[in-house]
């Protein structure tokens, strides 16, 4: 007879104010606590000395040059033997329950990113707890399963796992008998800070385009166009409501001087936009932030795109401003908002790494299409009423 077929082993999380079982797969934040039971029903006596319960953070990747696994998070609590039926004997046909809570780490434990980095920032990111990427049977938000939009090639993985075992004396170590396990929806809060990919010049963002402004026939130069695209503030992701815009301002500065003899100024024939995902993966470590690589036939080696639908709209005309006889300048002020999709915030681990980027292209008579991105860093915002203790703070392990 199979262990298997002498226990049946159930572990039902609660949640909520009034502390109910879970109906639908809940998003659990930082500070937030995870209260659960384990039911062990037995079905003839058998002796069980002791009961593990964990909390497993764990991502993989795979590559065509190898596959990497890393376990970032190992909470563990053993029930205390008092809850223990009497003589540790699991009698047939009786349950035996037992809770346990856990509480999202705000930080991890510093032995889990021991590698080389280039700098304390990289170390920093690397110690956060990412989210739960890359599982459709958990991806999602607001009790719905949702498209993270993450790649075949890697994956982000929470569990609480609950161990039963018998001692072994001779050798001070544990005969498994059995091991069950559920899966679960971690979204850490990422704070808002400066993006990363802003230290790395091999990524391809493009701040500020320069075009000359030409006659369609003639090419005769009327003069040259400058436009710069500031750096977008981060999008915050709202706490637990997945209805809510998402929206964010673009600013854009416009330099024009005239160098031929055209008065009329420039104007916008139009303006698109888009959000672009890209999820960058490894089988060893990232020392510093993840750049872009491609094969000989030009096709990613270590990253995935996703595109988000795109966004368009009309400028009637830019209101421009001169700055002495042959220069001008005009702001343009763009708002964005993010798709009604199931955003992942920024984050970056020793093996993958989610960022986005803004893409813009603007079309203007007589000029080549200027085209502009820049990094965005989406962010999640914090639950005041649960803040994480010192030891979740921390991440030291329970």
């Amino acid at each position: 007879m199979s262990i298997t077929d002498i226990f049946t082993v159930d572990i039902a999380l609660r949640t909520g104010q009034n502390n109910t079982h879970e109906s639908y797969l809940y998003s659990h934040l930082t500070g937030d606590k995870i209260h659960g039971v384990v039911t062990v029903r037995s079905h003839s006596d058998v002796q069980v000395d002791g009961i593990e319960v964990s909390f497993i953070g764990e991502e993989r990747t795979i590559l065509q040059t190898g596959k990497a696994h890393r376990q970032f998070q190992d909470i563990k609590v053993l029930i205390d033997e008092a809850q223990l039926p009497p003589g540790k004997l699991f009698k047939e046909r009786h349950k035996y329950h037992f809770g346990f809570t856990f509480e999202v780490p705000d930080h991890l434990s510093p032995d889990v990113c021991n590698h080389k980095i280039t700098s304390p920032a990289i170390r920093l990111a690397h110690l956060r707890p990412p989210p739960s990427f890359g599982d459709p049977s958990v991806s999602g938000f607001g009790g719905k399963l949702k498209d993270d939009y993450a790649p075949p090639t890697c994956r982000i993985l929470y569990t609480i796992q609950a161990t039963l075992f018998r001692n072994i004396p001779v050798i001070d170590r544990w005969n498994i008998l059995l091991v069950h396990r559920i899966k679960l929806r971690v979204k850490p809060a990422v704070d808002e800070w400066p993006t990363l990919d802003l230290m790395s010049s091999m990524n391809d963002y493009c701040l500020e385009t320069d075009r000359a402004i030409v006659d369609s026939r003639s090419k005769e130069e009327y003069g040259q166009l400058t436009v710069a695209l500031e750096p977008p503030k981060g999008f915050r992701l709202p706490l637990r409501d997945p209805h809510s815009l998402i929206s964010n301002t673009v600013n854009l500065f416009l330099h024009y001087r005239v160098t031929g003899g055209q008065s009329d100024l420039p104007q916008l024939q139009s303006f698109r936009g888009q959000i672009i995902a890209t999820t960058f993966y490894t089988a060893s470590h990232y020392e510093d932030v993840p750049t872009k690589k491609k094969d000989f036939f030009g096709r990613p080696k270590n990253y995935c795109e996703t595109p988000f639908p795109p966004f368009a709209y009309s400028i009637a005309s830019l209101d421009w401003a001169a700055l002495d006889d042959n220069c001008y300048v005009a702001t343009l002020l763009v708002p964005v908002t993010l798709p009604r999709l199931n955003f992942i915030p920024s984050f970056h681990t020793c093996l993958t790494s989610r960022v986005y980027s803004l893409d813009l292209r603007l079309v203007v008579p007589g000029a080549a299409p200027f085209h502009l991105k820049a990094p965005v860093h989406i962010y999640a915002e914090r639950d005041p009423s649960a803040l994480p203790s010192y030891i979740a703070t921390v991440g030291i392990d329970a």
